[in-house]
């Protein structure tokens, strides 16, 4: 049996389709062989089947466990079920493998031993997880790797409430890993912190019906964490250290986020020391990062990304990216927190009027700092233009840095609404100096620093323009000031398109609280930008999302003027868009018919065309189809405009 597997497991190798699909084919005739199992473990044991095909043999193992081990399982195939005999031998030398000098043998067969344990412990296999605890205290780093590596799947996947003798066993081992650098390698040490994660939310499972046992052993378990936890985030990142840290601070913050979301009253003890620490690593990390992933074409670009971006041993790729978007979590996570709240806004005895704190004035600077348009989403939205589409949809399916930050400022205004919009006028007014300053030293940055105030604004419109309306007192953002220094030099500036277009998105989004002057004037270049083919794509999308807000939120009589060049240029562009970016167009010509109904009727040849047309071409699409229904509702009512539309 060895032999035959052996020849078949070589053809699945072969470079050649036919003998590898023949051999692929036979490996599943075999597989309904009883005496399969052992022998794919004898073959991945034997030194002489060379590296090649003991690798192929334990993987083919793992895939067959989960099809013919156990009728429970969710991937269970139709044939014969290993009897306890052949299972223990199969168990006994796949174990063996985690000691292995292979690093590929042991980590394929530390999953193959996750997917065993799921079926066979605690009853066919009871010394399973002092076997496993047996390797972490072996002294051999490859050893306690594999054994992590079983952890890492086993823990997240197949442990629970009912295992807690076993976690508080794990828990000490994990931490005396995590904290010895010099003992074990840094990828073991990042398991361990995601294993201690696994078990921080099994106990947090528990609070519903375990809330005694919860309150009483979760407190020092998390006291003994945070320690070293916190020196993780104390070691600055630098290419004189260790770049290779950042793999361990981003599984830390991993850890402090599901601990926030689990036992949010247990952590809050510790959350003013985990913000101190974090917001050390923000300050030193802004410099380096916007070196390294927005002004690309930098002096320091090259040291920057070397210093921010690493690969482990397998070469897995860590971005400190990865960390950021977790201080970003926590920090929305806790920000309604007691804790956070005398760190973030003071309030006046007298008056009770609340003020923000140096500390979260800088916070919201930061914060601009790191939601600026990277040289990445550049080349993105260069190559394509849906992508930009996507990326500034309120439900962007692709999450990065600056959406974090996004949702972090969402965070802080539903927490902070009284104390934000001076927080953000602060931070408004610092980083338009600078952009001034280097806009008058040339330098092309400043459109990224202009774009990033509008942004983070305009996702807080809805507040600024209640601010405008109550004519809130004290730090009120000035919009006259804001148009002057970054609006307006955007607006005016096509050489820089993705800064251009958002001076049209920001002016429509605050457009209640314009003069109307501004207002109308931005309208109308919004709706001679839509039709204008010169102009960069992404003017025109913007234009066209701007053409949307504008016909929702002015009143009538300022864009009924505009309505039948809204309604044609929009005509135009909507059969050039692809199905994953008509419907912003789409739904833009929906908010400009509702403008006047006498246009509307007017312009129903225009409109009808383009609705009967996009809907032909995607008709499944069920974002699009939506929209025209609308829109066909719309016109059904429409009296004037009616008849002709349903003659279409």
């Amino acid at each position: 049996m060895e032999h035959q597997v052996f020849e078949v497991l070589q053809g699945c190798l072969s470079d050649e389709p036919n003998t590898r699909m023949r051999a692929e084919l036979a490996l599943k005739q075999l597989e309904l062989n009883v005496e399969f199992s052992p022998a794919m473990a004898n073959i991945a044991l034997a030194s002489e089947a060379g590296p090649a095909v003991r690798q192929a043999a334990i993987v083919q193992l793992r895939g067959y466990i989960g099809r013919h081990w156990s009728i429970g399982s969710s991937k269970y195939e139709h044939g014969p079920i290993p009897d306890q005999n052949l299972k223990c031998q199969v168990r006994e030398r796949v174990f063996t493998l985690l000691t292995s000098d292979s690093r590929k043998l042991r980590t394929a067969a530390a999953a193959t031993v996750a997917v065993m344990a799921r079926y066979d412990w605690p009853d066919e296999w009871p010394q399973l997880f002092s076997q496993l605890v047996e390797l972490l205290h072996s002294g051999n780093r490859d050893q306690a790797h594999a054994s992590m590596c079983v952890f890492g799947e086993w823990v997240n996947s197949d442990l629970s409430d009912q295992h807690m003798e076993q976690i508080g066993t794990l828990l000490p081992q994990l931490k005396r890993i995590f904290v010895s650098s010099s003992e074990y390698s840094i990828e073991t040490r990042v398991m361990a912190v995601r294993v201690f994660g696994d078990c921080i939310e099994i106990i947090a499972n528990m609070s519903s019906v375990q809330s005694g046992f919860v309150a009483t052993h979760a407190p020092p378990i998390l006291a003994e964490w945070m320690s070293p936890i916190l020196d993780v985030f104390g070691q600055p990142v630098s290419i004189e250290s260790c770049a290779s840290d950042i793999p361990l601070k981003i599984e830390c913050i991993r850890a402090i986020v599901r601990a926030a979301d689990g036992l949010p009253r247990l952590m809050g003890a510790h959350n003013t020391s985990i913000l101190e620490a974090l917001w050390q690593q923000l300050k030193a990390l802004q410099e380096p990062y916007l070196h390294a992933f927005v002004y690309g074409e930098s002096e320091h670009s090259e040291s920057a990304t070397n210093m921010l971006v690493v690969c482990d041993d397998e070469g897995v790729s860590y971005s400190v990216d990865s960390f950021l978007i977790g201080v970003f979590e926590w920090l929305s996570k806790v920000s309604e927190s007691k804790s956070m709240r005398k760190l973030f806004a003071t309030r006046a005895e007298e008056t009770g009027a609340t003020a923000p704190t140096p500390l979260f004035n800088q916070l919201i600077a930061c914060l601009l700092s790191y939601a600026q348009i990277t040289t990445e989403m550049m080349d993105d939205w260069a190559d394509d233009m849906d992508l930009f589409v996507a990326d500034e949809d309120e439900d962007g399916y692709r999450f990065n840095v600056r959406v974090s930050a996004q949702e972090l400022l969402q965070a802080l205004d539903a927490a902070f609404p009284q104390t934000l919009p001076s927080a953000m006028h602060w931070a408004t007014q610092e980083y338009t100096k600078l952009a001034q300053q280097w806009r008058q030293q040339e330098n092309d940055n400043w459109w990224l620093v202009s774009e990033a105030i509008l942004w983070a604004i305009g996702t807080l419109s809805s507040s600024v323009i209640s601010e405008q309306e109550n004519d809130a007192p004290g730090g009120r953002l000035d919009l006259g000031v804001l148009f002057e220094s970054n609006v307006w030099p955007l607006a005016q500036c096509a050489t820089f398109p993705y800064g251009q277009g958002r001076s049209f998105i920001f002016a429509s989004s605050v457009c209640q609280a314009l003069p109307t002057s501004i207002a109308a004037a931005f309208a109308e270049a919004s709706s001679k930008a839509v039709a204008d083919t010169q102009l960069h794509p992404a003017v025109r999308l913007s234009a066209v999302r701007a053409t949307g807000n504008f016909c929702r939120l002015l009143p009538s009589e300022l864009v009924k003027s505009h309505q039948g060049t809204f309604i044609s240029g929009l005509a135009s562009v909507i059969p050039q868009l692809s199905e994953d970016s008509a419907h912003v167009a789409l739904d833009a010509l929906h908010a400009a018919l509702r403008v006047d109904q006498d246009i509307a009727a007017n312009m129903e040849p225009v409109i009808s065309q383009v609705v009967i047309g996009i809907w032909q071409r995607y008709p499944g699409d069920v974002l699009l189809t939506s929209i025209v229904i609308d829109i066909v509702e719309d016109m059904a009512r429409n009296k004037q405009a009616c008849e002709a539309f349903a003659q279409r």
